[in-house]
């Protein structure tokens, strides 16, 4: 079954040689981190013994909202394992050296950073050291050299952070939409009614709040939340607004242009590229911008279904360049 969207890759296939353990001489204190700025490559050397319990130093406080328990976060991220030699290792995970932001829960990341996160400020840059138990814990991590002896650094700089019901502050527009579309309840969790018409036979992309934020781009990744409806019935067959969910992160393509996986359906695409960050999106999507002849039998979509989507786009990141 296809996926409509494919969560970000968080780890870079590094092989590492393996961290030492044990006592040392020197007790626990904070890795050296070559600057505090945000933005800056970070070069990152310790020289004392591995912590014992996670640790979080502040270097530089942000002035955002704090992180909130389960928030998606967006960041750069530079991590390694522990040196306590003074050599400096190469990192397992590098998003400035990749161009490419994390996105991902901090709850899907390790365990230590779902216990120090919360409470830290977007816009901070933050040096966190966990053991191996709130890193990659006894298995380890072997494809990426991780062992289950090893600590980890971490230096993040939090770039933005979205609750779990996070909503889009646009404003609506001076006209309506026309009688033969889906009308859209406001505020969270926006509830679908499909009209008793025929659906149109193009795609229909119709900014319901207008954001202030800069157009999306296609190839960018954006962090939004959804509802998606089935004309044909007016089912739900999936919602980021659910209480297990949240919102999530999908590239604005086909095809993911660095993994070559899949990414989000044409409509969405075709729909989403030049809507402003903050807005609140109805798309209208006909079957073969959809999923096709083939339909989706998972979610009971056939391939004569035209499809309903409410999106609001949280933000958008990581324009690529141009060929």
């Amino acid at each position: 079954m296809r996926r409509l969207l494919m969560l970000i890759p968080l780890l870079t296939a590094l092989t590492l040689p393996a961290a030492c353990g044990g006592d040392d001489d020197k007790p626990f204190a904070f890795p050296t981190v070559s600057s505090a700025e945000v933005g800056v490559v970070p070069e990152i050397t310790s020289n004392t013994a591995p912590p014992k319990e996670s640790e979080l130093q502040v270097l530089t406080e942000g002035k955002g909202r704090p992180l909130g328990a389960g928030d998606m976060l967006v960041a750069d991220l530079k991590s390694q394992v522990w040196s306590k030699d003074g050599k400096e290792i190469p990192p397992y995970v590098d998003t400035f050296s990749a161009k490419r932001v994390l996105i991902a829960s901090i709850d899907e990341i390790v365990p230590g950073v779902a216990k120090k996160l919360p409470g830290v400020k977007v816009g901070s840059r933050v040096v966190l050291v966990t053991p191996p138990a709130d890193g990659f814990g006894e298995q380890g991590n072997p494809q990426i050299g991780i062992e289950p002896t090893d600590s980890l650094v971490f230096v993040f700089d939090i770039l933005d952070a979205f609750a779990k019901d996070a909503l889009i502050d646009g404003t609506a527009p001076k006209t309506g939409l026309a009688a033969n579309l889906p009308k859209v309840t406001a505020g969270k969790n926006p509830k679908i009614t499909i009209p008793k018409n025929d659906p149109p036979k193009g795609l229909v992309a119709e900014p319901l709040l207008v954001g202030k934020g800069a157009k999306v781009q296609e190839g960018q990744e954006i962090v939004a939340q959804y509802t998606g409806v089935i004309w044909r019935n007016g089912v739900t067959f999936d919602s980021s607004w659910k209480p297990d969910r949240g919102p999530f992160a999908a590239r604005v393509a086909g095809t993911d242009p660095q993994t070559g996986e899949p990414g989000v359906i044409e409509g969405w695409v075709k729909g989403l590229a030049g809507q402003r960050v903050g807005s609140r999106v109805l798309l209208v999507i006909p079957p073969n911008l959809g999923y096709g002849k083939e339909g989706n039998a998972g979610a009971d979509i056939k391939g004569t279904d035209t499809l309903v989507f409410v999106v609001d786009i949280l933000g958008a990141y990581n324009t690529p360049p141009k060929a």
